[in-house]
């Protein structure tokens, strides 16, 4: 089952939707089941566990015209804000070409002495261990605060040059615990989605210089952590690690890559993760970037405005419009 929340025209309430694969209609099961805490929220229903789960698919198989809403006359928000996010490094691959165009960025722009290896035999050190698939999974941490709705317009911060998008599946989980076997952490996923992990290049490269890290407000800022248009059950994804990835921006296909990328599974990086803390329901957890699932890899610089998209197969496609501050 596909999940979204939306408001309805005049109605500022978030309501829990779900999509009839119809291509045309979401059932609001706010409405449909106004008296279940079950369907006050994503969150709700996460927190429900199979009981929502199992309602919801009985909504699903049995449709109530009085609960229908006509896709295209609602708006879209953010899935839910999520209790915790984390850009985990599950794929790795694009951060050399990344890494590379940061030291060449650095030698050409500002008066720093220090050569392009140099700039990017430091960077490479600082991330080598990412590589092992025998390392334990790491992760950043994101500010939940900063998710921004499916279709949003985003306003390009005045303080960068060089805003740039990274095309990343994520996990929603869907149950808390600790010190949880891999072979087990598939009970604890809920589901999957399209994470944007919008990044401002230049603010990342001066961070690099000054030596902070790579993330900071490179990566949190206004409406930087965007995720959608749907959580997606795991029943229906299947297999989560051979899904096939692409970028559009203004229509043309700018990068495209797949899931089978990834050096560490989802239920790798559930036991690794909580071997060492506990996980809550809740929380979001990306992949890092798919090869070249970002214009700065690549070379090219967005314009603006411009239109971008975001699809993963079996998911959906997360789209947002960039454009200039005022």
């Amino acid at each position: 089952m596909k999940f979204v929340t939306f408001h309805r025209p005049g109605d500022p309430k978030a309501r829990l939707g779900l999509d009839n694969n119809d291509d045309e209609t979401y059932t609001d099961l706010t409405a449909r089941f106004p008296d279940d805490p079950a369907f006050a929220s994503m969150l709700a229903l996460i927190d429900a566990g199979d009981r929502g789960l199992d309602a919801a698919w009985h909504a699903y198989q049995r449709l109530d015209g009085s609960a229908l809403v006509a896709r295209d006359a609602v708006t879209l928000l953010p899935p839910f804000t999520p209790r915790r996010m984390r850009d985990c490094g599950l794929m790795v691959s694009h951060l050399r070409q990344s890494m590379s165009r940061t030291a060449r960025w650095l030698t050409t722009h500002t008066d720093d002495e220090r050569s392009y290896g140099t700039f990017y035999e430091q960077m490479d050190g600082a991330f080598r261990a990412l590589y092992d698939p025998s390392t334990p999974v790491q992760f950043a941490e994101r500010n939940p605060q900063t998710v921004s709705a499916p279709h949003a317009v985003l306003e390009w911060p005045a303080e960068s040059e060089h805003l740039d998008y990274e095309l990343e599946l994520a996990a929603v989980i869907g149950k808390g615990g600790s010190r949880i076997a891999a072979a087990d952490a598939e009970d604890h996923i809920f589901g999957y989605t399209v994470y944007n992990d919008w990044t401002l290049r230049d603010v990342q490269a001066r961070n690099v210089l000054g030596g902070g890290d790579a993330h900071g407000d490179a990566k949190d800022f206004p409406q930087s952590n965007s995720f959608g248009p749907c959580v997606v059950t795991r029943d229906e994804i299947g297999d989560p690690h051979d899904l096939r990835m692409t970028v559009r921006v203004n229509g043309e296909v700018w990068g495209e890559g797949s899931s089978s990328q990834m050096i560490h599974t989802f239920p790798q990086a559930v036991e690794d993760i909580s071997a060492r803390e506990e996980i809550v329901a809740g929380e979001v957890w990306g992949t890092g970037t798919v090869r070249n699932g970002s214009s700065f890899e690549i070379g090219r610089r967005l314009p603006r405005p411009a239109f971008v998209e975001l699809e993963i197969e079996k998911i959906g496609i997360l789209s947002q419009y960039v454009v200039p501050a005022p």
